[in-house]
């Protein structure tokens, strides 16, 4: 009996017109009653994958139950149902948000955090010093995003010239530090290098602006998970996902998969993971949570980019599937619920927990 348990959802909706394909890509799911006369309940930023045109960051927008597809619509329609009349400058149609500033080719991978009535939205770029990095964009309504410091520099996330990797910092996910050993109020995981030999990072922030760099993360196969041909996805962890165990430990949803890029095969599904205080720390072996469904499944090949929220006690996931040998993206929900009390996992030998941590 694992900690988190869930059961999947249809579809939550078709594949908005227009958004290049495989389709969405990058989900983060936010409350928005802390943004001041936002029409909606819950928002769903995304993006496609690599999309060198009309990709960007795009939005559907949900009143209700989020797990149930009958409750959600685009930002279009919203658009044209007058929802956001009461904005006198808006985006004219999906996609909301197009970094035309820094960079080139794609806007994407987004993950949003309300701050003091502000959405703060991460994403990333390519072209930008060789490599691709994260970026910062604000909006006060939730719509109008603006990169945080205007024509000059916006990103927020960067390595060192002697750093492991080719400097990429993309998919970037983070929110309200939960972890009582990191002392900022935020925290977030990035990708740390692009490619086969990735890393991953942990990241913190007093204010989501100025961030720094806790440890790199090394990926290693069939550590503290069930397949030798496996990795633990750092920067496939779900921030608002981490609950307390109650014995100092914290288990949190994250993506385990094979070690691929590009346009390689690769299986992404969904484990509970277990960590210290210090958010980085593995504590026990991680469990397989939601697997790949049937070949006929919207996920038949890939559980990716977790985003959950809880909702008088239930938690509501939304998630990527992926089929048809990628070429087919369809954004997915499950509910399910968090026991602290469940049979914890194998504890991990006291000389193997940072074995991950990047030394140099």
């Amino acid at each position: 009996m694992s900690h988190f348990s869930f059961s999947k959802k249809p579809a939550l909706f078709a594949t908005p017109a227009g958004l290049p394909g495989p389709g969405p890509y990058y989900t983060c799911l936010v409350p928005m009653s802390g943004v001041e006369s936002f029409p909606f309940d819950y928002a769903l930023y995304y993006s496609p994958d690599h999309d060198p045109g009309a990709g960007g960051i795009w939005l559907s927008l949900c009143n209700g139950d989020p797990s149930d597809s009958a409750n959600w619509i685009s930002y279009d329609e919203a658009l044209a149902a007058g929802h956001f009349d009461h904005l006198l400058e808006k985006p004219a149609q999906n996609p909301i948000f197009l970094d035309c500033v820094q960079g080139d080719g794609h806007t994407e991978t987004p993950h949003v955090n309300i701050i003091a009535g502000t959405a703060y939205m991460t994403y990333h770029k390519d072209g930008l010093e060789g490599t691709q990095r994260t970026l910062l964009a604000i909006a006060p309504d939730g719509v109008n995003f603006a990169r945080i410091n205007g024509d000059a520099d916006s990103v927020i996330l960067r390595d060192a010239p002697e750093d492991v990797g080719n400097g990429h910092t993309g998919y970037f996910r983070w929110g309200v530090n939960p972890f009582p050993g990191i002392e900022e109020a935020y925290v977030g995981y990035s990708l740390h290098g692009g490619g086969d030999e990735y890393h991953s990072a942990i990241w913190a922030s007093d204010n989501a602006v100025v961030w720094q760099r806790l440890d790199i993360l090394t990926p290693i196969e069939g550590f503290a998970v069930d397949r030798e041909d496996l990795i633990l996805i750092w920067h496939e962890l779900d921030p608002a996902s981490v609950r307390p165990l109650g014995n100092g430990e914290f288990a949190a949803l994250c993506g385990v998969g094979n070690r691929a890029s590009g346009s390689s095969a690769r299986i992404t599904e969904l484990y509970e993971i277990f960590l210290a205080a210090d958010g980085r720390t593995l504590t026990r072996e991680s469990r397989k949570i939601l697997g790949v469904g049937s070949e006929e499944s919207p996920d038949a090949e890939e559980l990716a980019s977790p985003s959950s929220l809880l909702i008088d006690g239930i938690i509501h996931l939304v998630y990527v599937g992926a089929a048809a040998q990628g070429s087919e993206n369809t954004v997915l929900g499950a509910t399910g619920r968090f026991d602290a009390s469940a049979k914890p996992s194998l504890l991990l030998d006291e000389s193997q927990r940072r074995r991950h941590i990047y030394c140099g």
